[in-house]
């Protein structure tokens, strides 16, 4: 009969006490666990980034819902937010996506509209977004701004530190002594060089008196018609003149309008104006092809994620390291590094000098096992395949709660003179990063190595990984 040892019954205490104070605080707050409530709205945005499932949702700092999902919408982010019951969204509210100091968690914010207006429906969208603040380029300049501070740092530390250093701080400094000593003799000398300026400016007021002088002969002259300005002014032929310009302005215009010449056919001709539509829409259609690039780019999602899952009957560690690589929503590769305690089986052949031959299990402790797996996603249902713990297997997996629960059962390691091994297990989102599990590990052995296992995971996305990477100092 299987019995469990004291730290068994401990770790086991200690799961149910997490999963009661788990389903409590979902108990406690605006949301039940897996209960919804309120009311579902939507809102679409260039992007998302760093946004997850489960944000929160702020009316003048107050949280009023959270995101429920996130998804893809002709190239752009569709967010889906439930609010509570209680509050009521005007029609004209604004969205946006902002973020709890420089690398803190994303929420939205939303804006209220004005009061008597139609409210929002179950289902509906939110008309305003606004644009969310590009985080990634800010830092980037930031990071730009500080290398560029460091070399000046650098070069002043290079001018100035040192004996050579300070000799140079001690030569600027009596240069500077000297310089006001100058400045001080000629404040002294500028009394006799103000007067001469006065006197000067006294000439100039001379010269402009002559100069106005003369301007005032001007005008008279052009009163009188004479010259070209005055001729312009008083002989009736100039403006005759300019009336013949304007004609032959209105018979070019004329021109244009019946379609004659190179701009007249660019006006008035339909096909001129087709050709040059048919330009325009072929441009489009090439930057919609780039658009459309760039949004398959954006679909491209990495996950770094570690677990480490506590043996009772062997009272050991299992760690397990993986990089799941996502090109599609329904569709990830996973990579990824095992350390067993009991190590790599192998099986070898001895052969004794009787001519006998007889083979034997051994497993090597030093040895690494690798999973390398391709994966499909139907719904809430995952099916994998490949190599499991250096073996052959398979694996299903089931999403509940938003994909917060995971249900596991995996099968590799199939050898006919032993069971296979089995594993199935349950997998909760405790936090944003943070993971814990349960279950039963080789429950079909018949070579005595079932036992049951706890465990806990972290695990990062591609976006995490790029804020907590240009928060880390560079090393020069």
């Amino acid at each position: 009969m299987f019995s469990i040892s004291t730290e068994a019954k401990v770790g086991l205490f200690v799961l149910v006490a997490l999963i009661i104070l788990g389903y409590m605080s979902f108990r406690v707050g605006e949301y039940g666990f897996g209960l919804k409530k309120g009311y579902c709205v939507t809102a679409v945005f260039k992007n998302a980034i760093g946004l997850d499932r489960d944000a929160s949702v702020l009316i003048a700092g107050v949280e009023v819902g959270r995101v429920e999902s996130i998804g893809l919408k002709d190239g752009k982010a569709l967010v889906t937010m439930r609010i509570i019951p209680d509050v009521k969204l005007e029609k004209d509210v604004k969205a946006s996506i902002k973020t709890h100091g420089i690398l803190g968690e994303k929420f939205i914010e939303i804006e209220s509209g004005i009061n008597g207006m139609e409210y929002l429906k179950d289902g509906e969208r939110i008309r305003q977004v606004e644009k969310q603040a590009d985080i990634d380029k800010l830092l980037r300049e930031l990071g730009t701004i500080a290398s560029d501070v460091m070399e000046v740092t650098a070069s002043l530390k290079s001018v100035v530190g040192g004996e050579e250093g300070d000799a140079n701080l001690r030569a600027i400094i009596k240069n500077t002594r000297d310089l006001s000593e100058s400045l001080k003799k000629t404040v002294q000398r500028n009394d006799e060089k103000f007067n001469i300026m006065v006197d000067s400016l006294q000439n100039a007021a001379a010269e402009m008196h002559k100069t106005f002088a003369a301007l005032s002969d001007i005008t008279e002259r052009v009163n009188r018609g004479e010259g070209t300005i005055g001729q312009l002014v008083k002989k009736e032929g100039v403006f005759d003149n300019l009336d013949k310009t304007v004609a032959s302005l209105q018979d070019i215009t004329a021109k244009i309008n019946k379609g004659e010449g190179t701009i007249g056919k660019l006006i008035n001709d339909e096909e001129t104006v087709d050709n040059l539509n048919a330009s325009l829409t072929s441009l489009d259609n090439s930057m919609a092809g780039i658009d459309r690039y760039i949004s398959k780019a954006e679909q491209f999602r990495t996950f770094l994620s570690y677990r480490g899952e506590y043996l009772f009957d062997r009272g050991d560690a299992k760690s397990y390291l993986e990089l799941k690589i996502q090109p599609k929503e329904d569709k990830f590769y996973i990579l990824g590094i095992v350390t067993d305690p009991r190590g790599k089986r192998t099986t070898k052949e001895y052969t004794y000098s009787d001519g006998t031959s007889r083979e034997e299990t051994e497993w090597d402790r030093n040895k690494l096992l690798f999973n390398a797996e391709i994966a499909k996603r139907y719904k809430d249902v995952v099916l994998r395949g490949g190599l499991l713990e250096s073996t052959g297997g398979v694996g299903i997996d089931y999403f509940a709660y938003n994909d917060n629960l995971k249900l596991t059962f995996e099968a590799f390691d199939f050898d006919a003179d032993r069971n296979p091994h089995l594993k199935v297990f349950g997998e909760y989102r405790l936090l944003k990063h943070l993971y814990i599990s349960a279950g039963w590990d080789d429950f079909l052995s018949n070579e005595g190595n079932e036992s049951p296992f706890v465990g806990l995971s972290i695990r990062f996305e591609d976006e995490d990984l790029k804020y907590l990477l240009t928060s880390v100092p560079i090393p020069k």
